[in-house]
């Protein structure tokens, strides 16, 4: 009997070796990455079907990261907007005790109102124009203008000042108490943007920032933030809201002249008008550093809705270490 010996080549030979010894290396270095590290070295492949639900871990980690990092920034945004409303306020408070000091008659301290009411609208203008990494904070969606004008100065958009236009509404100044109160309801006009004349409206000569209202009059948008999925946060406080409004006209009315010199007539009925605007501010501030202006809808509804947001992103990092 024949047997057949078949050949097998050493080129043949040391190829299947080599392999053999590839496959053995790259198993013996995720081996020891496993130990390493505590870790699979492929956790997909090891998990098989179940790979899906740990990328949705990962997606909602990654997400979790994010918000964390913004809700930081925002937080900062937010405390900044704040101080800015609530050292507004101050300014405001104490014009407003002299001004209601002398609000029937002109008593101690009506001679220096002028200058207490520039220096308030001064420090007013200041405040709102404040910005924060380069964007404005009360200029609404418009972030890259600033705010307010500042009383003497010129508005780019209209080639007025705001004194200029108080200063011309003003013009004599009233010598009865109708004339006071015609004059504060041109103001009126003006500091609601319905006059007549443009370029004496509040918004464009005063402002600059994302109007109140467009063209068709509708509400206009407020500066918005995602906080968590499916949590939005208005949170946009903007230079030509009422309460800012009525400080700066209030000021403004008190900016305007020397009341102390003013028909006495006219007097009360233009301190009441001047006064009453501070007045409606310090009620309107208190809104503002309220809670409910910086909190989402849903949140207000649940305080724990949040939280429980942030438990479960907590379990699902815990559930992406143990693999």
């Amino acid at each position: 009997m024949v047997l057949g010996i078949s050949s097998f080549s050493s080129f043949q030979f040391n190829l299947f070796n080599r392999q053999n010894v590839q496959r053995t290396t790259l198993e013996l270095q995720r081996v020891s990455e496993e130990v390493s590290t505590g870790k699979k070295a492929d956790i997909y492949a090891d998990l098989g079907p179940r790979a899906a639900s740990v990328m949705k871990l990962h997606g909602r980690e990654a997400n979790t990261q994010t918000f964390m990092t913004s809700n930081e920034v925002l937080a900062s945004k937010l405390d900044a907007m704040l101080a800015s409303v609530d050292a507004a306020r101050t300014q405001v408070q104490s014009v407003l005790e002299s001004a209601l000091v002398n609000a029937t008659r002109n008593g101690n301290g009506a001679e220096v109102l002028q200058m207490q009411a520039r220096a308030a609208l001064e420090s007013l203008v200041s405040t709102m124009n404040t910005s924060y990494n380069g964007e404005n904070l009360f200029s609404g969606l418009e972030s890259n203008k600033t705010s307010l004008t500042r009383w003497p100065e010129t508005s780019a958009d209209t080639g007025r000042s705001p004194q200029s236009v108080v200063e011309e509404i003003f013009g004599t100044g009233p010598t009865d108490p109708a004339s006071a109160q015609a004059i504060a309801d041109q103001l009126e006009t003006v500091f609601n943007s319905q006059d007549a004349d443009a370029s004496r409206n509040f918004q464009g000569t005063f402002y600059q920032g994302s109007p109140e209202r467009d063209a068709s009059g509708a509400e206009t948008k407020q500066i918005s933030a995602w906080v968590n999925t499916g949590q939005e946060v208005v949170y946009g406080v903007r230079a030509n809201d009422q309460s800012f409004r009525d400080a700066y006209k209030g000021l403004a009315m008190l900016a305007v002249t020397d009341v102390s010199q003013m028909d006495e007539a006219a007097y009360s009925t233009w301190m009441s008008e001047g006064g009453r605007q501070p007045v409606g501010v310090a009620r309107g501030y208190v809104g503002y550093l309220g809670a409910d202006r910086v909190q989402p809808a849903d949140r207000r509804e649940d305080p724990n809705a949040a939280d429980r947001s942030i438990a479960g992103a907590a379990d699902a990092n815990l559930e992406l270490r143990k693999c």
